[in-house]
């Protein structure tokens, strides 16, 4: 069946976007699927998915904040928005250390994720090779333990304001990674600490411990290399000459606060417009699949 942006009513059509839900450990777990507007069900599409941060929003904050649903009509891959489990109004993953109520509750996001991945996988035209994920905050730090624990499930990861909260953190195949921050974060702060985030209560470990520890495990011989730094906008950063030929990056912004850099900002959050996550990630993904 094809699918395309056209007026004929004679063309068969199906949803470009739909809401969606699967029973997974007794529960319902949802997510929200977006298809790109050329959707044609004899190709194979690159899939992205896409977890919101912990927060009170589902799929709609991380789609709003990203814009990855417009951004998949111009390059052609599916991006899947999945959802955690709402506990009290508030919608977390349980990302290793962080956070409650996921935490707390032992949720498997992971599972939970992998099970989603094999539904699409034989509901949709996907290219199992090409699949990535990415999140924000909360769903960032869900991202990275799942490049920890389905590596082979995943091509690339990306995470936008949150760090690595699973350990120990030895995948069994080097997951290419790239990672955005602003140093400006109160909430998942680029040095580390304490967030500034209701009911957050450890030590964040920094960016900088998070991908140094990373590149560790990769065998990077080329720690933290400067590609471009700016007093007032950006700094961009590589971790290269790695095992198994992965790449980490790094881009932070020198303004912005805890929010998606070049997207949609949630209201009194401030936003860079110096690089568009999105799209850098995107141009990242494109060059890793899956052997």
């Amino acid at each position: 069946m094809n699918c395309d942006n056209s007026d004929n009513k004679n063309e068969p059509r199906i949803d470009l976007e739909f809401y969606d839900s699967l029973i997974f450990d007794g529960a319902e777990r949802t997510y929200f699927v977006h298809l790109p507007v050329n959707y044609n069900d004899t190709k194979k599409y690159p899939l992205i998915f896409a977890m919101h941060g912990g927060g009170v929003l589902g799929y709609e904050g991380v789609m709003g904040q990203s814009e990855l649903s417009e951004l998949s009509d111009d390059e052609n891959f599916i991006v899947v928005y999945p959802e955690g489990i709402r506990t009290l109004g508030f919608r977390t993953w349980n990302a290793g250390d962080c956070c409650p109520s996921a935490t707390l509750l032992n949720t498997n996001d992971v599972g939970f994720i992998d099970a989603l991945l094999e539904k699409l996988k034989n509901e949709l035209p996907i290219d199992a090779k090409r699949v990535y994920a990415t999140g924000f905050s909360n769903g960032g730090q869900l991202a990275y333990r799942l490049a920890n624990e389905l590596p082979n499930k995943f091509a690339a990861v990306s995470s936008v304001a949150g760090v690595l909260q699973s350990f120990p953190f030895n995948p069994t195949r080097n997951v290419p990674i790239i990672h955005f921050h602003s140093y400006l974060d109160p909430t998942a702060p680029y040095n580390g600490g304490l967030s500034d985030a209701p009911n957050i209560n450890n030590n964040f470990p920094s960016v900088e411990d998070t991908l140094t520890l990373i590149a560790n495990q990769y065998g990077c011989d080329i720690i933290k290399e400067t590609l471009f730094s700016n007093s007032t906008t950006y700094d961009h950063f590589r971790y290269s000459d790695c095992n198994e030929n992965v790449l980490i990056e790094l881009y932070v912004s020198k303004d912005g606060g805890h929010s998606w850099p070049d997207g949609q900002a949630f209201s009194g959050v401030e936003i860079t417009r110096h690089f568009n996550a999105s799209k850098l990630m995107w141009d990242f993904f494109k060059n890793y699949q899956l052997e």
